[in-house]
């Protein structure tokens, strides 16, 4: 995540923070503040409990519509059988796929599962270099474009 915020002048807020050792964003909201609850500001960072992908898709998208927000970096599973997945991946300026698997804290084991980072709002070079060092950038094809 550093590289990343490095890479877009730092992260506002993260609307799901209390997992890490210290904080990815200038504020955070911890499972006590419910984020779900809150409106989101800024550049944001989200990296949601997976036990409610469908809640948190849906507020990242409502949020993002919202004036006082920039953009949302999503991290979430590489789930793309889901519809959580497929509205996120609908709406997205960018995927990342992630080329390993993370560990999350201070956990000994990787997850069993991919990741992606979802980005909804404008991205720039940085931001594309950066995610591009964990794996491939996907953009959505433009009308008339051809997959090449």
């Amino acid at each position: 995540v550093e590289p990343l915020a490095d890479a877009v002048d730092g992260f506002e807020l993260d609307p799901c923070s209390g997992a890490e050792s210290s904080p990815f964003a200038d504020s955070v909201f911890t499972e006590d503040d419910y984020g779900l609850a809150q409106d989101w500001y800024g550049t944001v960072w989200v990296n949601p409990p997976y036990s409610a992908m469908n809640e948190w898709t849906s507020k990242a998208l409502a949020q993002f519509e919202r004036d006082a927000v920039d953009r949302v970096f999503y991290l979430c599973k590489g789930d793309s059988s889901t519809d959580w997945w497929k509205r996120a991946a609908a709406s997205a300026s960018v995927v990342a796929t992630i080329d390993h698997r993370l560990k999350f804290g201070d956990g000994e084991n990787s997850a069993p599962f991919a990741s992606h980072i979802f980005v909804f709002g404008d991205v720039d070079d940085s931001a594309i270099a950066a995610l591009s060092d964990h794996g491939r950038v996907l953009r959505p094809l433009k009308q008339g474009e051809a997959n090449e």
